[in-house]
């Protein structure tokens, strides 16, 4: 069989690449994975306590970290950080909420970040809403990455992690359609989907890394759903059932505490690591059958979107397929629970400076007032910037320059993921954020 001359083009350009230094900057950063590190200060913030009150447990509690000196600066890194969270959040004497962790008879939380279109910013809103609930409320976060390219992969891997290998498990393993010929699921229990998740260098935060097989799930969705009974739409909802009930939660924040009081490090670390609070699925910008499997089993759904005209389209278009499935399944299965909790647009890249953007933003919310965001994240160089290096804004370190965008950008994430954590957890306590973007921009 002639090819011609595409076969030879890509064969050309995968040589070519393959000898392009594409992965310098990549690979710096795994290398030095959140390498950022907090102030005392900042460490406060992120507790919602006072500097002297850390600076007392810290004298009191020996299992507080001692973090770094800088000059005369005491630094301290994520993980120390939900060391000390966990520490002030045992203490019988301190009754105030610090660790935000589910208890044994709470099934995982399911969100996922979806859209049709590419380049909303997807990927590091997953990311950011991911790192900004384990900052801030002390979550342990699972991440999927449903992306064959596995872009929100990238804000989480270091250089012990196989990203990108071709034996690495994805999302395909864990629902068991690994295998584009297989008539029947490869059945895994939930000691083997445990195995699945990868560590990353963030405490608490587990990942199930993107990479081209997920690309074999939908060929063998496919041909399931033509030669089978298995119920394609809910693969991921029952794989994720599986694991939750045989990983669910085992350790209260009492237990963390002997007998004599006294902090225990190793039954920390071993509850940090038990299990995950929350599940964060980054969507490829498509509807396919695997991406579909992503809606149906989350609890809440976010779609990141532009606000241009033409993107606007095709947002019409990605709500209006997901109805017609939707309309399908419902139809086949009656009783399935899909979507119990809140779900948003999440408007993305908005040029504050142009009032076409914000007037479509305000439109939309007055049609829609519960299903589109007043917080959105505007367009800014910082995170440009950030990108470039795979970070997401929590852990750049930007040089001098740049700095103030730095810390404006930040403030911005810190609004939209507080909205966020108001519409997926009602009840946990709100950082104000949210109110303050708010107040700012609508009158």
């Amino acid at each position: 069989m002639a090819y011609g001359q595409f076969e030879q083009f890509i064969r050309n350009m995968s040589r070519v690449m393959g000898a392009v230094n594409t992965k310098l900057q990549r690979d710096l950063t795994l290398r030095t994975r959140v390498a950022r590190r907090f102030s005392m200060v900042e460490v406060a913030g992120l507790l919602s306590v006072d500097t002297t009150y850390l600076t007392r447990i810290s004298n009191e509690e020996p299992a507080f970290p001692e973090g770094e000196k800088r000059g005369r600066e005491r630094t301290f890194s994520p993980s120390e950080i939900m060391l000390i969270r966990a520490i002030i959040g045992s203490n019988p004497a301190d009754k105030r909420p610090y660790m935000h962790w589910r208890t044994k008879d709470q099934p995982v939380k399911v969100v996922t970040f979806g859209a049709q279109k590419g380049g909303t910013g997807k990927s590091l809103s997953a990311a950011h809403f991911a790192q900004y609930v384990n900052l801030h409320y002390g979550l342990r976060v699972g991440v999927i990455d449903a992306d064959p390219q596995a872009t929100v992969s990238l804000y989480f891997a270091d250089e012990k992690l196989p990203l990108f290998e071709p034996d690495t498990p994805t999302l395909a393993d864990f629902m068991g359609v690994d295998e584009p010929g297989a008539d029947k699921l490869t059945n895994r229990d939930a000691a083997a989907l445990d195995a699945i998740w990868q560590g990353t260098p963030w405490p608490g935060i587990k990942l199930i890394p993107g990479g081209a097989n997920i690309q074999n799930g939908d060929i063998s969705l496919f041909f399931m759903s033509q030669s089978t009974q298995v119920p394609v739409y809910r693969v991921l909802k029952d794989a994720i059932k599986t694991w939750d009930e045989g990983n669910g939660p085992k350790t209260a924040l009492d237990d963390l505490r002997g007998d004599n009081g006294k902090f225990d490090i190793a039954k920390y670390e071993e509850a940090l690591g038990e299990t995950v609070d929350v599940i964060v699925i980054d969507q490829q910008p498509s509807l396919t059958l695997m991406q579909l499997n992503g809606l149906v089993a989350a609890d809440n759904v976010i779609i990141p979107q532009t606000m241009k005209g033409f993107d606007l389209a095709t947002l019409a278009t990605y709500v209006s397929n997901i109805g017609e499935y939707l309309e399908f399944i419902m139809g086949f299965e009656a009783d399935i629970e899909i979507g119990k909790g809140e779900h948003a647009v999440l408007p993305t890249i908005v040029q504050e400076q142009n009032s076409q953007d914000t007037d479509q933003i305000l439109d939309l919310y007055r049609k829609a007032p519960r299903e589109v965001m007043q917080v959105w994240y505007t367009r800014s160089d910082a995170i440009a910037n950030a990108a470039e290096e795979y970070k997401s804004i929590y852990e750049y370190l930007p040089p001098k320059t740049r700095r103030a965008s730095a810390k404006a950008f930040m403030a911005n994430a810190n609004a939209v993921n507080d909205a966020l954590v108001q519409k997926v957890w009602p009840d946990l306590p709100t950082k104000g954020f949210a109110k303050t973007f708010i107040e700012e921009r609508w009158s």
